[in-house]
């Protein structure tokens, strides 16, 4: 099992007046969700990186590293919340 950990950021939505909490992910493109609460939203995105991970492994597709929080552009106000998925990609004995 590829087990893979990156960086959430977590933003409340104050344009549009709903209150969501507004989920992406630094590293990667195209991986957003969202959650009434905050702890909604983390379980989103736990549930959106796996998604998205299986899909690009099932595709053959490249994955990029995950950056360390260090090396993360952070944006005062939002929240950065490492997320932790298991894909069902068996990984080769070294």
């Amino acid at each position: 099992m590829a087990v893979f950990k990156y960086y959430a950021k977590i933003d409340r939505e104050k344009l549009d007046g709903t209150g969501l909490y507004m989920v992406s992910f630094p590293d990667l493109e195209n991986c957003f969700t969202y959650g009434e609460t905050m702890q909604e939203a983390v379980a989103m995105a736990h549930d959106a990186l796996r998604e998205l991970l299986t899909v690009e492994e099932q595709q053959g597709n490249h994955i990029p590293k995950a950056s360390d929080i260090k090396d993360i552009d952070i944006e005062a106000g939002a929240s950065y919340v490492l997320i932790e998925v298991a894909t069902d990609k068996v990984e080769e004995a070294s």
